[in-house]
């Protein structure tokens, strides 16, 4: 069924006009509901049974995913708001916007071929808008690392945005591969140090990042780091870096996320201790 494969395509839910122009008869789409195989959380928009409830609900509402939940679904940093941001027609209704669980935004979209969220561009624009000036960098820097961005391209696409917006995407940086990592890039360089991000060591491979030239950072999330083949590739990787003599830190994403300050803290402490043992710091002048 190509229709099926244009709903696909589109990231699982469509609007009519969209399957009819794939070649549906309605009868087929009132099958498919029928069947199962399809859901009809609005009129005249379809999804298949398991595109998930923030997307379910931005259907319902006649609205598109927004803001840092629309980024969580390119694959970007989404910071610590769970709630469902919805980007919903300027002429929409307020009922039912403040239930706790859903923020909407109204205003107008950039044309767009899905119909379930924002497009790149709007989902980058909002995010920065409505996201504290750390989860906004972390959102960009994650767009930029991804290769779903480019600094200049972030200038252009920003170009009319208010004035914090744009000095906020000069603090966006390659190298961060997950929020996480720039977040501590932020903690630590506000503080003054250098942070160097996706560093080749011989022998050891990819560092996620180098604090004043001298102390290595390994930063752990879970999805990565969970199954006992990465715990063993970890072990080899820190004996690699002890073997060259290497200063090194591992971090998990729990430290970070949770106790953000003791984490520089630590690491302040680690520097200092590295300082009094002869290691030279990387001067930032």
């Amino acid at each position: 069924m190509e229709w099926m494969t244009e709903l696909v395509r589109l990231g699982g839910a469509a609007s009519i006009g969209q399957l009819r122009a794939a070649g549906v008869r309605e009868r087929a789409l009132s099958a498919a509901v029928r069947d199962g195989r399809l859901v009809r959380p609005r009129s005249g928009r379809y999804a298949l049974p398991g595109v998930g409830d923030p997307t379910l609900t931005a259907l319902r509402a006649g609205g598109r995913l927004s803001c840092v939940s629309a980024a969580r679904t390119y694959g970007l940093w989404g910071g610590h708001d769970e709630r469902t941001h919805l980007l919903v027609p300027s002429h929409a209704g307020r009922a039912g916007a403040a239930d706790g669980r859903t923020v909407r935004h109204w205003g107008r979209a950039e044309r767009h071929g899905e119909v379930w969220r924002v497009s790149l561009a709007d989902c980058l624009r909002s995010s920065v808008r409505c996201a504290d000036d750390e989860t906004a960098a972390a959102v960009l820097d994650t767009a930029i690392s991804s290769g779903q961005a480019t600094r200049n391209g972030l200038r252009r696409m920003f170009a009319d945005e208010p004035k914090r917006s744009r000095r906020l995407i000069e603090l966006a940086r390659p190298g961060s591969d997950s929020g996480v990592e720039s977040l501590v890039r932020q903690r630590l360089t506000a503080r003054g140090h250098i942070v160097e991000q996706q560093l080749a060591v011989a022998g050891v491979g990819r560092v996620d990042a180098r604090v004043d030239g001298v102390l290595y950072l390994e930063i752990d999330g879970f999805e990565f780091h969970a199954d006992r083949a990465s715990f063993e590739r970890d072990r080899r990787r820190d004996i690699a870096m002890a073997l060259r003599g290497l200063p090194r830190v591992r971090l998990s994403a729990r430290q970070v996320l949770r106790s953000p300050d003791a984490m520089v803290a630590t690491i302040e402490e680690l520097l200092g201790s590295l300082e009094r043992e002869g290691f030279r710091r990387a001067s930032a002048a």
